[in-house]
């Protein structure tokens, strides 16, 4: 599975989370969803972030892979397919769609994109946002 070991190599050495509310105030989630976990946009995807990883990283971001076939994963953590069912439902997406949300610190959906991401695009949408400011003024290194 390349992208269940990219996820564990993005997921950064803290306690497990296993549900979005546990990185209120701590990260910002980029959830994948897809069909399965061979869908070439969220193959893409996490090659993109593979290459940004510095990026990614220095904004706090965490990686959700949520699929309908396989192995759905949030932080490199696997998901239960009854969690990965509820957050199809909560953020409407069809079982059959691909979308890319972006959850901000403050839990709130923050950018939505139903094709492979922009991450430079991702990016500066996080950097804009007041919290990052604070952030980049309290530890301004870049990648």
């Amino acid at each position: 599975m390349i992208i269940l070991a990219a996820c564990a190599a993005l997921a950064p050495a803290v306690a497990a989370a296993t549900e979005l509310g546990d990185y209120l105030w701590q990260r910002r989630p980029l959830l994948l969803f897809a069909p399965a976990e061979n869908d070439p946009r969220l193959v893409e995807t996490v090659r993109r972030i593979e290459a940004t990883r510095c990026d990614f990283a220095h904004r706090d971001m965490v990686l959700g892979l949520i699929v309908t076939e396989g192995a759905s994963t949030l932080d490199g953590h696997v998901v239960d397919t009854s969690q990965a069912r509820r957050l199809f439902s909560q953020f409407g997406i069809g079982a059959n769609s691909f979308s890319a949300v972006l959850i901000g610190k403050d839990g709130g959906e923050k950018l939505r994109v139903n094709d492979v991401p922009d991450l430079p695009a991702i990016y500066a949408v996080i950097d804009g946002m007041p919290m990052r400011s604070a952030e980049m003024a309290a530890d301004p290194d870049r990648c």
